[in-house]
């Protein structure tokens, strides 16, 4: 693939970053834009891999293509910018996210601080709070696919080629005939990775606390320095045996051993309630002195505040219908790639995106609009005394007070 034609004519490939299971990655150059910006190209369900009819695997692409256009006005995961088909194989462009992979924080010995591992928790939560919220699982939250963004340190969850509205449904209902009895196979083949991949998921059946699990995993990895396959397990439970390899509060580690328990039943059942559960702990873990400005903990400052008003810290994102999904590049310009409207990005970590933008400033008033009100009281005063002395002694220099001449008559004297 290196050295070789454009994809869709205008895709260079200079790096392969992947293989999964439904796809395979590459890290290409936008030949057709000035500067040739890097960028991420997905080649889904190559033929080479599946022996599955065009049609079959034009409808998956075309459904994974509305799937992941849910996810894209939201900052904290890649943009999916266009989509094209190009000799019968089907692809996907999305944004290219510049920094460092978490795995590359995660060394074998070094153990997070809790309040660390605490920010961690509560940044991915938000974005599986998100992803959950559209009906769709990650399949493989793992330290490789948290990227810590270069240009503001958010961590960003990446690598959505596993993600599916549960594959299962795609062969169900009016399409279920016997031509898609090989889809059957790879619908139910397990999607993961080992360490990070709870027991249903194993067996091809994921929840959305599946992603959960993971995260806890990734969450007791950093609190221990061990990898999750090197943790030892309890025979007769399955449950995780960690805590005497760490030093964590009962509080926090009461809140992972839930998210990874064995059985799914038993752990939290959304991202929403796990970060409510660590809201509830939130005073002994809120960022460090040395990250208390970074822009991860401005933001969780402010998601902090909207929890505690009811309000869904997804709106952190843009309004679907802000951006409606149907619009597309002429095609007179590019004839056979879709190309989604382009999502000015905000370079201010402080800021939230458009209609949310209203809610935030409506948060930060709450503290600043009473003390506006007294100093504006004070200073109106203070020029209402100032404007009097100066206007009466304005007077007493242009109309002074009168002499009061002595008019008594002087009587004669006799």
């Amino acid at each position: 693939m290196l050295g070789s034609k454009l994809l869709g004519e205008r895709y260079q490939v200079v790096e392969v970053l992947s293989q999964g299971a439904f796809c395979q990655t590459y890290k290409v150059q936008d030949s057709y834009l000035p500067n040739h910006p890097t960028r991420v190209v997905k080649h889904f369900l190559p033929s080479s891999k599946y022996s599955i009819p065009v049609e079959i695997r034009r409808r998956l692409f075309t459904r994974e293509v509305e799937s992941l256009k849910k996810l894209s006005n939201y900052d904290l995961v890649p943009q999916l910018l266009a989509d094209f088909e190009d000799n019968l194989e089907f692809y996907l462009v999305q944004e290219f996210i510049e920094g460092h992979p978490l795995s590359a924080e995660l060394s074998p010995g070094h153990c997070w601080s809790e309040s660390k591992v605490f920010q961690l928790l509560y940044e991915i939560l938000s974005i599986l709070n998100f992803v959950h919220s559209h009906g769709l699982i990650h399949r493989d939250v793992k330290p490789n696919n948290i990227i810590r963004r270069k240009q503001d340190n958010r961590l960003i969850l990446i690598d959505f080629g596993a993600v599916k509205p549960i594959w299962n449904q795609l062969i169900r209902g009016q399409e279920k005939t016997a031509i898609f009895t090989p889809i059957e196979q790879y619908t139910t083949i397990a999607i993961g990775t080992p360490g990070y991949m709870p027991n249903e998921q194993q067996r091809g059946k994921p929840r959305l606390n599946s992603d959960i699990y993971a995260l806890g995993m990734i969450g007791i990895q950093a609190l221990t320095g061990v990898h999750p396959t090197q943790l030892p397990e309890d025979s007769n439970t399955g449950e995780i045996i960690w805590q005497n390899l760490a030093q964590v509060s009962t509080e926090l580690a009461s809140v992972l051993n839930k998210m990874v328990r064995y059985h799914f039943q038993d752990r939290y059942k959304s991202a929403k309630e796990v970060m409510e559960a660590l809201l509830a702990i939130s005073n002994f873990y809120m960022p460090t002195q040395e990250s208390a400005f970074s822009p991860a903990s401005v933001n969780m400052k402010l998601e902090y505040q909207l929890l505690l008003a009811g309000q869904d810290t997804n709106q952190v994102s843009r309004d679907e219908d802000d951006y409606p999904s149907d619009i597309t590049l002429s095609d007179t310009l590019l004839p056979i790639t879709n190309i989604y409207p382009q999502i000015q990005e905000s370079h201010n970590p402080l800021s939230v995106k458009d209609n949310s933008a209203q809610t935030t400033n409506a948060t930060v008033s709450i503290f600043s609009r009473k003390p506006a009100l007294l100093i504006g009281l004070v200073v109106g005063v203070f020029s209402g005394l100032v404007l009097m002395i100066v206007s009466y002694w304005s007077v007493q220099i242009v109309t002074p007070t009168p002499q009061v001449q002595d008019l008594r008559l002087q009587m004669p004297k006799e």
